[in-house]
């Protein structure tokens, strides 16, 4: 309050100092203000006359407004010699602005002074405009009607202006803001009850309003979902409200005070301006964008529709004859794939700037390095989808690619990595895959339910007797873990060489995984049972020259008595008999 009236009374002093000064003036010196006056009419008048080209050229001049509390009163066409009009516009509207602070100066003395080829506006022997003829032949008028009109309109403006700011149009607008202030208040407060009121309705529904929509044993739109959307819906409904109440709040409480109108007008005015070419290139482009915008709904509900729908096939809660539910993923990403590059291929001719040289040469770009840098890559992607749609394999299968044994651990459209019994992760390219041999060791018992069948090799002489044989490797069978016994291990003799036979055990297991444990165990079961029965796993080479040498089954399983044979040794002269026998009967069958 203190401050207001230090302000007050240094406005008043001030009013008093100029009254003062101009009294005197006034008083003493009344020529020195004439003279002043006319003065500055008598260089007006000489200017005032320009020469025809000069005329033209005035005439050419750029309009500048006379500006009173943001208003434009009228404005200046015509170009004094060396007074250009943005500086007249400006002048004028300073004056303007003073004379209408000046609230000791009444609109009622403010006079027009006729000189010669001028008319000057003047209040209380201040100069506040000054017209010349080039400004009334531009506006097809007489100088004196335009003097009286320009008159007319500073009175006007004058008057509004210290009008809007007297204490009680001050007061009458603080009510209005504040009441504005209320209901916007209210307004907010009401939707902060209302939309959580609405939201926990929806939340807490039992299935009264929303319902599932189904495809067989797949929900389609589930409810949860349903509730969802309601919930985003609201939300975007509740903020349109918020913007739109501050939209026309936020003006309206600026232009309720004079000495914020001017700065609502202009920041607003500048952002409705800056909204209206907006606005107008959108109402342009809203054919486009509407093609956009559905374009891009379709795509994305499509997609949404089709991942439940594959997620179904995959758990084979829905059944297509012919499609197996290991080509759900795949094949949803294969159409999401489609999918998006039919979107995109609608999309682009409507995007901004599409026939653009920059738009075509990123197109270009990306052209050329599909072209020259993906041949690798789109060999690979056919590659993967071959592998899939034959069902080559699947994710934990045991396969053999090459010289690469292992299991399954992950599969792509690009490359398939699988791990060895080494515990080694090896990445194979879908390219080569294609172009080589792939074994399955887990297909047979997945898709046709008919287990593995391992199979181990063993080379005995013709001493042994080949049913003993026989029993003894399906015994051996029998006796390792993770070997089925129904159908049961069978034995093959798959070749009748010089010193030996070539025995082939068939056993059949449910386990394609550990396969290398269980031969690990069946090797060692047939070592075991071949020593229980006395049969020696050696090299038939070896057993020709066997005389003398120790047994090689292990000791635990020979008799307490056994003692290794000693060495038959034939005399010379039965060597000398068995060669001249035998010589003998070559020339006996030679004579023949």
């Amino acid at each position: 309050m203190i401050g207001i009236n230090q302000k007050l009374l240094q406005f008043l002093t001030i009013i008093a100092l100029t009254v003062s000064v101009f009294l005197s003036i006034h008083l003493y010196f009344p020529s020195i203000a004439q003279s002043n006056i006319f003065a500055q009419g008598e260089i007006l008048v000489q200017n005032s006359s320009p020469s025809e080209s000069s005329q033209k050229s005035t005439e050419e001049k750029k309009s500048y407004p006379v500006v009173l509390d943001g208003e434009t009163l009228f404005e200046f066409h015509a170009e004094i010699s060396g007074f250009p009009n943005q500086d007249r516009a400006a002048q004028v509207s300073q004056n303007l602005q003073e004379l209408a602070d000046n609230n000791s100066i009444s609109t009622d003395d403010l006079k027009i002074v006729n000189l010669e080829g001028v008319r000057v506006i003047t209040a209380n022997k201040q100069l506040v405009v000054a017209l010349i003829e080039a400004d009334a032949k531009i506006e097809n008028q007489s100088l004196d009607v335009l003097a009286t009109e320009y008159l007319q309109k500073i009175k006007i403006a004058v008057n509004n202006y210290r009008q809007e700011r007297t204490l009680s149009q001050l007061g009458l607008r603080a009510f209005w803001a504040i009441v504005s202030t209320i209901l916007f208040i209210l307004i907010f407060k009401f939707l902060n009850w209302f939309f959580p009121r609405i939201s926990r309705r929806i939340i807490e529904d039992r299935s009264v309003i929303f319902r599932a929509v189904r495809i067989q044993n797949w929900s389609v739109f589930t409810v949860q979902k349903q509730k969802q959307f309601a919930l985003g819906l609201l939300r975007i409904i509740k903020w349109a409200i918020i913007l739109i109440v501050l939209y026309f709040y936020i003006p309206l409480l600026l232009s309720l005070f004079p000495q914020t109108e001017r700065f609502g007008k202009s920041v607003f005015s500048s952002f409705y301006s800056a909204l209206g070419q907006v606005w107008g290139a959108f109402i342009s482009y809203l054919p486009s964008l509407f093609v956009i915008i559905i374009t891009i709904i379709a795509t994305y509900y499509l997609i949404r529709l089709c991942e439940p729908f594959f997620k179904a096939i995959e758990q084979e809660r829905v059944t297509i004859p012919g499609f197996y539910a290991d080509w759900a993923q795949p094949t949803y990403n294969l159409t999401v794939i489609l999918i998006v590059a039919l979107a995109a291929a609608i999309i682009f001719p409507y995007l901004p700037g599409f026939d653009s040289p920059a738009f075509q040469g990123i197109s270009l770009l990306i052209g050329a390095l599909v072209t020259f840098g993906g041949a690798s890559t789109i060999a690979n992607l056919i590659g993967g989808f071959v592998i899939i749609y034959t069902r080559a394999f699947q994710i934990g299968d045991r396969i053999k690619i090459d010289n690469h044994l292992g299991v399954v651990l992950e599969k792509t459209i690009l490359s398939t990595r699988i791990r060895t019994p080494n515990n080694e992760i090896i990445t194979v390219p879908n390219s080569s895959m294609i172009a080589s041999t792939i074994i399955n060791y887990t297909a047979s018992l997945r898709d046709l339910e008919h287990p593995l069948i391992l199979n181990t090799t063993i080379t005995l002489g013709y001493d042994l007797p080949w049913r003993l044989v026989h029993e003894t490797l399906v015994n051996a069978a029998l006796a390792t873990e993770n070997i089925l016994e129904d159908p049961a291990p069978y034995v093959w003799q798959t070749s009748l060489d010089d010193f030996y036979i070539s025995y082939q055990l068939r056993a059949y297991t449910q386990d394609s995984i550990e396969v290398g444990d269980i031969y690990s165990e069946l090797h060692q079961n047939i070592q075991d049972k071949c020593a229980e029965v006395g049969i020696e796993i050696l090299s038939p080479h070896y057993a020709a020259v066997r005389d003398g040498h120790q047994n090689t089954i292990p000791e635990n399983y020979l008799p307490k008595d056994y003692k290794a044979p000693g060495f038959r040794l034939h005399p010379l002269e039965s060597f000398f008999k068995q060669n001249i026998t035998k010589n003998k009967s070559n020339s006996e069958t030679g004579e023949q």
